[in-house]
């Protein structure tokens, strides 16, 4: 490929990433390559018909999109993720069908324990696996410590619908994103970010206004980042 169309071809391996929201290492564990790799792919400094391989098996991305930006990112028949967000514009949350899931799965549990995206479902003590689910190969570059849980309510829609399942890791705040996290006891799935000192936590849906905690405060315990949502077919 010449040097001339590397730039393009770059430029939408990084747009690939972005709309998974991954970072580098963690979308070159999806691919099972090194990071030094994707970092040559999207610096246009090297390309393989080969390497398109793990794209087109991971994410259902259509390979002739890549090398010549014709068409569609994503292959019409396979799981794509489906950037739905609120009205400020946040990154797109991954999202497939339970029929659909992209590429090869791995396993994790789906635990006895609901997040409300509404006024609060309570969360036993316990975790306590009631299943195991397939979830997007990719995923296992967020470490073992992943779990499924189930949405209820409608306070994070249309991003998420009741009924959908999240899968979440248990490694606390890692930036601006859709969390799992535990009030006053009960379990909620909701938009997080930060100010100076504060906690704001954001509904998707508009009808829920936003609330601010003091970052310090004890009523809040943020569980895990949300990395993507099964939705069942309606």
């Amino acid at each position: 490929m010449e040097k001339k169309s590397l730039s393009g071809y770059s430029l939408r391996i990084r747009e690939i990433r972005e709309s998974l929201n991954l970072k580098i290492a963690e979308f070159a564990r999806g691919l099972n390559v090194p990071r030094s790799t994707l970092v040559g792919w999207e610096e246009g400094k090297t390309v393989s018909i080969e390497i398109l391989k793990p794209l087109e098996k991971t994410y259902g991305v259509n390979v002739d999109w890549v090398l010549t930006g014709d068409g569609e990112m994503h292959l019409p028949d396979r799981g794509k993720p489906i950037g739905r967000t609120h009205a400020t514009g946040p990154k797109p949350l991954p999202v497939y069908s339970e029929h659909e899931l992209p590429g090869e799965s791995f396993i994790v549990p789906l635990l006895d324990q609901r997040l409300s995206a509404g006024g609060g479902s309570h969360l036993p003590d316990e975790d306590t696996p009631m299943a195991l689910v397939p979830v997007p190969a990719y995923l296992s570059g967020y470490g073992k410590r992943l779990a499924a849980l189930t949405v209820v309510g409608d306070s994070m829609y249309p991003t998420l619908r009741r009924g959908d399942m999240v899968v979440c890791d248990s490694h606390g705040w890692s930036g601006e994103g859709i969390y799992a996290l535990r009030m006053g006891g009960d379990g909620f799935v909701k938009r997080l970010t930060k100010k100076p000192g504060r906690m704001v936590i954001i509904s998707d849906n508009p009808k829920y206004p936003p609330q601010e905690e003091p970052e310090e405060s004890e009523d809040i315990q943020i569980i895990g980042r949300v990395h993507c949502a099964i939705t069942r077919l309606e």
